[in-house]
């Protein structure tokens, strides 16, 4: 871990260990995950280096819009969990209430376009009808430092 990382690790486990309400204590505990998780994730041939927003396919530069990139790290950062429409509206695009639009699915289409080997039949990103999507790279995922 970085001496950056060290110090913003300690900081926030003394504000952790001062912090009364339990909703606060959460949310800094997963900030801590977040700071100790590696930041190169492997899916099968897709590298994903977060830090540098970057990434590739088989050595070659996949290129995605700053928004196509967050809309992808919010999927990686909850693999495997079920994520609403509604859910990455807030999440990502920052709405506060239920809105009518079908933007989810268009930038999912285009993260599908640019990311699955082939988008018409999705293996990282799946649709569960009437849910939302959920992201499966887990189960091809090899995280490195």
């Amino acid at each position: 871990m970085s001496k950056t990382r060290t110090c913003e690790w300690q900081r926030l486990c003394l504000k952790a260990v001062n912090e009364m309400n339990p909703e606060r204590r959460m949310a800094i505990v997963i900030e801590l995950s977040r700071i100790l998780r590696k930041d190169v994730y492997n899916f099968g041939p897709l590298r994903v280096d977060i830090g540098r927003a970057k990434v590739t396919r088989n050595g070659k530069p996949v290129y995605l819009t700053n928004l196509e990139f967050k809309l992808f790290r919010h999927f990686i950062e909850r693999a495997g969990i079920l994520l609403s429409r509604d859910e990455l509206l807030r999440a990502v695009w920052g709405y506060d209430s239920e809105a009518l639009t079908r933007t989810v699915d268009v930038h999912v289409g285009y993260l599908r376009q640019k990311l699955e080997q082939d988008a018409k039949r999705p293996e990282l990103i799946v649709t569960v009808p009437g849910m939302g999507y959920k992201f499966l790279g887990f189960q091809t995922r090899a995280r490195r430092a």
